[in-house]
């Protein structure tokens, strides 16, 4: 029987309907593969959650020596430069793992290592070293009355950036500030950001719960972040302050200060990817203390970044308003605001249990070699136990902490990293430490 007109069109219908419905039905399941194929390859590019994270290190040096810090010469030569407590920069080249036996630069003779945290303490190349050639150095000074022990930044221009000896007489002092009475909490740590500014930090002033009052006080550069364009000079000053530094156009305080409420922060790092500071901020009897803010102007507080000390120690209320009380001549009088605004720590740890006594602070791993399970990661480790920890920040900018990432050998005094992003860390003499350079390593961690 032949089709009716009505039957003909319906027929149509149905025939044009169902490639349609079939390209639709595809093209939903390829979106859908698609969609499953970004979110798994999402999964497999992001590194491994802290928590399933092992740290672990190879030596590829030993020195003898007191190893302080780690800097890294952007001159492509993939050379480390080594601190020696002592007043010595050693050049080391990975490599090889060989150390260089005549030293960078020879400061012995004017630099203070009286005490056990005196000495020469930092040590920044400028960016672009290759063009650039400055090395800054940060020491305690070798002197008398108020000069000795004082906090030091100085400069050193090279005539170029493979010189092999520095000449100590070509030492330019850039910045000081009076630490004489104490002969702890000097911070000392130096690095370059990158927005080309050189950030210092320094200790409180020394002894217990900040007699000097100096973290608070902003008429002086104790127990604080200073930050200066170090590569300009101005006003008949080797620096000039950075525009938008907290009191460049105050009179409440220094110019140079960026941020303040440190006890003693002995070792920073400045993230270069994310334009971030993490500050490890060595505590007195009950929390040790990590500290990550931006160095981005437009994130910071208009009076800059407050930390608390010694106001708080950690979370806790360290010094009640009603004990706050006037500090020596020629202090100020600093009291405790109990409205202040204060940056609360991002980590932190008690010194009640496990023979925990300080924190070294550490870098943010951006290396290749475990790029794939540890990019991001920052870590850093307790002085006397050498146990690491890790933190990452999840996409919410949410910090999530492991603090039994791993054992590290103990006495490590500083992180650094190569110019490829590989983290190092070098350790002191005091027993058990061998004056060694290591190289941190991640894997996934075993299930206990």
């Amino acid at each position: 029987m032949s089709a009716t007109p009505r039957q003909l069109v319906r027929r149509l219908r149905v025939a044009l309907v169902l490639p349609l419905v079939l390209v639709a039905t595809v093209a939903t399941t390829a979106a859908a593969q698609s969609d499953s194929d970004d979110r798994d390859r999402d999964h497999r590019d992001r590194p491994l959650p802290v928590s399933q994270l092992q740290v672990g290190s190879e030596v590829v040096a030993t020195t003898g020596l007191r190893l302080a810090a780690i800097g890294t010469p952007d001159d492509d030569s993939g050379r480390l430069f080594i601190v020696d407590k002592a007043g010595r920069i050693m050049v080391f080249h990975p490599d090889t793992g060989v150390v260089d036996p005549q030293p960078l630069l020879d400061l012995t003779s004017r630099v203070s290592t009286a005490g056990n945290e005196r000495g020469l303490l930092g040590v920044a190349p400028s960016p672009d070293f290759e063009r650039t050639h400055t090395l800054f150095v940060s020491y305690t000074a070798l002197g008398t009355g108020v000069e000795n022990g004082a906090l030091t930044v100085s400069r050193f221009v090279l005539d170029s950036a493979d010189q092999a000896v520095v000449d100590p007489a070509t030492e330019e002092r850039v910045l000081r500030q009076q630490h004489n009475l104490n002969g702890n909490h000097n911070g000392g740590d130096l690095m370059f950001g990158p927005d080309g500014y050189l950030y210092w930090s320094t200790g409180d002033g020394g002894s217990a719960d900040d007699p000097l009052y100096g973290a608070q006080n902003l008429s002086n550069l104790l127990g604080k972040i200073v930050r200066i364009d170090a590569m300009r000079e101005c006003d008949g000053r080797l620096y000039c302050i950075p525009r938008d530094n907290p009191f460049a156009r105050s009179s409440i305080g220094r110019p140079e200060i960026w941020a303040y409420g440190l006890r003693n922060p002995w070792r920073f790092s400045i993230d270069q990817q994310s334009d971030s500071i993490w500050i490890g901020d060595v505590g007195q009897n009950r929390w040790e203390e990590v500290n990550h803010v931006s160095i981005d102007d437009d994130d910071q507080p208009r009076d800059g970044w407050n930390f608390g000390w010694s106001c708080r120690e950690g979370d806790d209320i360290h010094r009640q308003p009603a004990n706050a009380g006037e500090g020596p001549d020629p202090f100020i009088d600093i009291r405790c605001n109990p409205r202040a605004d204060y940056e609360d720590p991002v980590f932190t740890y008690g010194l009640a249990d496990n023979d925990r006594c300080a924190v070294m602070g550490g870098f943010v791993y951006r290396g290749e070699e475990f790029e794939d399970i540890a990019d991001g990661t920052y870590v850093a480790a307790d002085y006397c136990t050498g146990q690491a920890f890790g933190i990452q920040q999840d996409r919410r900018g949410r910090h999530v902490a492991n603090d039994a990432i791993g054992m590290l050998p103990p006495r490590i005094t500083s992180f650094g990293a190569d110019d490829e992003g590989e983290v190092y860390f070098v350790t002191d003499t005091v027993a058990p430490g061998l004056g060694e350079i290591h190289r941190l390593t991640f894997a996934a961690a075993t299930a206990p």
